[in-house]
């Protein structure tokens, strides 16, 4: 019996690419056209409201400078000016659609987080079943789904009030240290370091009854001592992303329609996440399994 390891991107990197694969016909194909329509579509939705956002923005800033050029700044001249503009309907206008933007992102990337499940749970019955149902994709995700949408509510807020602390102290911070304003520019790196020691936590959902909090272990534990290797492999999928888009958007760039660019830059974002959940679960496996003679069996955490 051994235990097997994490291993380099390069040995995944035939099954992983395979994002349109999977055991039960139709899926695969139904699910990529899910996620674009919520990626592209939902884009495609936004440009008038983005459209307007831009006028009122213009507005608004072409009344702030008239009031600041006509009257300094902190003077009771400058606080009226600036209150009528807060209080004008250009103003409320702008808020309003700011608002409407955010939601309408925020129902996209929750639609796109879970069809992303989706399709992470299957994969995973399909790497541990010969013959797999659409019903055994269905109840694997329903089974996880409850515990999944708890804990990335939780996990989500807490990264994004972390985030703001961070923000706003290294801002009042640089200030007075100007030199403290690269705090901002690692938080990139923070996040991918968070995303690498968490990389685990919606396989565990999936396959496990562990509960909410307890995932915030199991998903440390279960990445503690391969954490080298889960960066390289995520590093490689992120910069993966960045070039096929890159080479995509020069491709493109000579038709200067902005339809044609969201579309592409859709496709590829699509293709890379599928790519990147492929990588999650085997990983995962050769994480949680050990080999006896045949195939895998679960290695009890």
């Amino acid at each position: 019996m051994n235990q097997t390891n994490i291993k380099h991107f390069t040995f995944y990197l035939r099954k992983m690419m395979k994002f349109y694969d999977l055991k039960v016909q139709g899926v695969p194909q139904a699910l990529f056209l899910l996620l674009l329509a919520a990626s592209f579509g939902i884009h495609v939705l936004l440009l008038p409201y983005a459209d307007e956002l831009t006028i009122y923005h213009q507005q608004t800033m072409v009344s702030l400078q008239s009031v600041l050029s006509q009257h300094p700044f902190g003077s009771q001249e400058a606080v009226d000016g600036i209150t009528a503009i807060i209080q004008s309907e250009e103003y409320a206008q702008l808020i309003s659609l700011m608002v409407k933007l955010l939601g309408f992102i925020f129902l996209q990337q929750a639609i796109i987080i879970l069809l992303l499940f989706f399709y992470l749970g299957s994969y995973m019955v399909d790497l541990e079943n010969e013959h797999p149902t659409f019903s055994q994709y269905f109840k694997k995700f329903v089974k996880a789904l409850p515990r999944f949408i708890a804990f990335n509510i939780l996990f989500y807020l807490c990264a994004g009030v972390l985030f703001l602390i961070i923000t706003f102290i290294s801002s009042f911070a640089a200030m007075i240290f100007p030199l403290l304003v690269f705090v901002i520019v690692l938080i990139p790196i923070g996040w991918f370091a968070v995303q690498v020691l968490f990389i685990f936590k919606d396989t565990v959902f999936l396959d496990t009854g562990v509960g909410v909090f307890g995932t915030f272990s199991v998903s440390l534990k279960l990445s503690s001592g391969y954490r080298i290797m889960i960066g390289m492999n995520i590093f490689f999928v992120t910069v993966l992303n960045w070039t096929i888009r890159l080479i995509s958007a020069r491709l493109v760039s000579g038709s200067n329609n902005v339809l044609i660019l969201m579309f592409v830059i859709s496709f590829v974002e699509i293709i890379v996440l599928l790519i990147r959940q492929r990588l999650t679960a085997l990983m995962y496996i050769d994480r949680t399994r050990v080999e006896k003679h045949g195939p895998k069996e679960i290695d009890r955490l």
